[in-house]
């Protein structure tokens, strides 16, 4: 669904062409509705910390700075960085969602068991879907790159996270050079602070597995959007982070969620929650733990996708509730 956009980019030092390439679809205010857009602005309001990139929260002398990053390379990023710098120079450790060797040894598993995306026990799409919606996911994941054969016989949540990328950012999605986390990470190395990942690089893949398979076959049909649509609000999605109003980027995915064609609101309202609870809530209450112990010792930057920071039951909300004294940071 196109909610994804949300998790995938929020849960993302040069400019790159296909990045920039994704700025000429048509502008977000003009394809948004008034009511539309009054909806996400309501959104904004009523989310908790619904802004704000960059936070320190105290306790007992010691500090857990937390960083909300996207993880799409983009020279806005340097600003950040400026921000980022010192408290990294005064920190003990860095704690990512899952650091370089977890991913290297994700991309491993990967390349020795292919069934982490590829489905061969199940029956493949084009034998799920009807011939029209397969020939639209077959031309939509061929725009990013995905020839049929191999589309036909991947997870349907794999197939749902690359349609939430438009066609003109695949090639930066994939670049080494990689996003905020990833800037965080090298400068934290440079610096000799030890990095550490706050869950294990199976736990994204147990997570979609949790998700019913046809369930899954059935929101992936819904992901298909013209690329124009895609592409744009890929681009506010951008623009919103980059304006720190992250809550922003969670009202634009839900808004337009509802001109899915074949989905009641009642439907949409219940596929937000699984989802939020899936990748957002119940990793944040698991990273807590990770982060409060650690914090007893030690100054700690927590880097993690900037959704995990919004809400009730966000990061910055859950160490309140822990006690800690939060303070936005400028950037």
């Amino acid at each position: 669904m196109l909610r994804l956009i949300a998790f995938v980019f929020l849960s993302l030092l040069h400019a790159f062409p296909a990045l920039a390439a994704c700025g000429a679809g048509p502008d977000p205010e003009q394809f948004l509705t008034p009511a539309e857009q009054d909806a996400i602005a309501a959104i904004e309001d009523e989310t908790a910390n619904g802004s704000g990139t960059l936070w320190q929260a105290t306790r007992d002398g010691r500090s857990v700075y937390i960083v909300g990053t996207m993880h799409l390379p983009d020279p806005r990023h340097a600003k950040t960085m400026e921000a980022v710098r010192p408290i990294l120079r005064d920190i003990n450790a860095v704690y990512l969602e899952t650091e370089a060797s977890g991913e290297s040894e994700m991309n491993k598993e990967i390349a020795s068991d292919p069934t982490l995306i590829f489905a061969p026990d199940k029956p493949t799409l084009p034998d799920l879907l009807d011939d029209a919606t397969w020939a639209q996911l077959r031309d939509a994941m061929a725009a990013r790159g995905f020839p049929a054969p191999l589309t036909a016989k991947m997870r349907p949540w794999y197939v749902s996270m690359m349609l939430s990328i438009p066609p003109c950012a695949m090639d930066t999605m994939i670049s080494v050079v990689g996003g905020l986390d990833k800037m965080v990470e090298r400068a934290a190395l440079a610096l000799d602070k030890p990095v550490r990942s706050l869950e294990d690089w199976q736990t994204i893949f147990s997570t979609f597995s949790e998700i019913p398979y046809q369930e899954q076959v059935d929101i992936m049909a819904l992901s298909i959007m013209p690329d124009e649509v895609s592409e744009a609000a890929f681009t506010a999605t951008l623009d919103a982070y980059f304006d720190e109003r992250h809550a922003r980027s969670w009202g634009l995915s839900e808004v337009l969620s509802h001109r899915i064609p074949g989905l009641t609101a009642e439907q949409i309202e219940a596929e937000s929650a699984r989802m939020q609870d899936l990748l957002l809530d119940r990793r944040n209450q698991n990273w807590l733990p990770v982060i409060l112990d650690a914090v007893q010792d030690e100054d700690i930057l927590v880097a993690v996708g900037a959704a995990h920071l919004i809400g009730e039951n966000g990061l910055v909300a859950l160490l309140e509730n822990a006690g800690f004294a939060l303070t936005r940071l400028p950037l």
